[in-house]
């Protein structure tokens, strides 16, 4: 019986400083969000009911490692309404204190694109035109989904 409970105690003990080795390999302690920018909105060609666009994004990683992001869930809302809804699944790595560059093809209904148009029609911008991204990333290795928002204006000024 005590050599039961003796085989007992080295288990444990071992499996504590087997717990204790592995922390030592946990990716980021010290982890930033990345950064995510959008730099601009192409049309491309597209044919029947919708209009397609080329969304270009800027991912800029602040930390010590690369992220490896596994896929994206975007919006992109222009004067308050919701004008592109987008997922990728095309991996994106992102070197340690880098950026990358992603282009993601979206579609925009019909529907909502003329509405949209009649409204700058109606009130067109002075300045440019008011803009939030919303961008959900699945990023391999974190164990967790980040949730990034940025605001910004679009320049309409002819260049």
């Amino acid at each position: 019986r005590n050599s039961t409970a003796g085989v007992r105690k080295l288990l444990a003990a071992l499996g504590l400083l087997l717990a204790l080795a592995g922390c030592t390999n946990l990716p980021l302690t010290d982890f930033d969000e990345p950064e995510v920018e959008l730099l601009g909105i192409t049309p491309i060609a597209s044919g029947g009911m919708e209009a397609r666009f080329q969304v270009c994004l800027r991912i800029v990683n602040p930390n010590a490692a690369a992220l490896a992001v596994r896929g994206l869930a975007y919006d992109v809302v222009v004067r308050d309404r919701k004008l592109f809804t987008g997922v990728s699944n095309e991996p994106i790595r992102v070197e340690a204190f880098g950026e990358s560059v992603a282009e993601l093809e979206v579609a925009a209904g019909m529907l909502s694109s003329l509405a949209f148009i009649r409204d700058l029609m109606s009130g067109p911008p002075t300045d440019g035109l008011p803009y939030s991204l919303n961008v959900k990333m699945s990023l391999q290795g974190l164990g967790r989904t980040l949730r990034v928002s940025r605001e910004g204006l679009i320049d309409l000024t002819p260049r």
